[in-house]
């Protein structure tokens, strides 16, 4: 018997449920679990914590080990069977019917597996956005999202027209990005585009980007663990911001995102009067 006609016979009498797993989709489902495994592993890559990481690869491993048995034995098909101890015959009539059913039980169960791993690919990947600020939409929507937001943006900031706002600490102007032109005051506060005292809506900031702090009277900055990483730039030379606090003075530009990215968002450091 070749592959086409061991599936027919196990279609024919082992009554399996599941065949058509086997037979179209446990490739693709194993693509999609190391898709799903490969995104959250480079969500993670600017986390700092082992602990943080082990775990949720661990989690994006799931899928993968589900899918993996079925993919093998539907690629495999002989190598798989013969790890269990089973030859295919050599006619149809020496595959007994009890054996073809129990050996089809174990197939079905193999692809229950799969399904489940295939389904919890979905959820790693979602997670693995959530976890890393990952941009899933399509351009299209990311565009009308930040358009809706960007007014938000307006609206529940502390800031006022440029000539106007004025801070203990200084103030934060944004020169490029969405919200170009508005200010912010200088005060311990975050920074992201949700849940966030100062919201930035650009595409290029996560949920909690980056973190103001005041101490001793002088405002320095911090990355919180952001996609795209918090940078400041004085005098030319470019800072990149990794977990550890950075002393701002008069004339940084804190960048949200890479300084050379077109879509990073520019915030430069002026000390106003109180």
């Amino acid at each position: 018997m070749n592959t086409f006609e061991f599936w027919s016979h196990m279609q024919s009498f082992a009554q399996m449920e599941r065949l058509w797993w086997y037979t179209f989709a446990a490739l693709p489902a194993m693509i999609v679990a190391g898709g799903a495994y490969l995104l959250m592993a480079f969500a993670l890559r600017r986390k700092s914590s082992p602990p943080l990481i082990f775990f949720w690869l661990l989690v994006a491993a799931i899928p993968a080990l589900l899918v993996f048995p079925s993919f093998y034995v539907s690629t495999n098909l002989q190598e798989a069977l013969a790890q269990l101890g089973f030859t295919i015959p050599q006619r149809p009539q020496d595959f007994p019917l009890a054996m073809a059913r129990t050996v089809g039980v174990a197939l079905d169960t193999l692809a229950l597996y799969g399904i489940i791993g295939a389904s919890l690919s979905v959820i790693v990947m979602v997670s693995g956005s959530l976890v890393g600020d990952v941009p899933v939409a399509s351009p299209i929507v990311q565009q009308i999202s930040q358009s809706i937001t960007k007014a938000m943006t307006k609206a529940l900031n502390p800031r006022r027209a440029a000539a106007g706002l004025s801070g203990e600490y200084g103030i934060l102007k944004v020169t490029q990005g969405s919200a170009t032109g508005s200010q912010y005051t200088v005060r311990n506060a975050t920074i992201g585009k949700q849940e966030a005292d100062i919201l930035i809506t650009d595409t290029v900031v996560s949920r909690k980007h980056a973190r103001l702090e005041v101490s001793g009277g002088k405002p320095r900055i911090m990355d919180e663990g952001s996609m795209n990483g918090t940078y400041v730039v004085r005098a030319g030379q470019e800072y990149e911001l990794n977990g550890s606090a950075f002393d701002l003075q008069p004339g940084d530009t804190i960048y949200l995102g890479p300084p050379a990215m077109s879509s990073a968002v520019a915030l430069v450091y002026e000390k106003t009067g109180a």
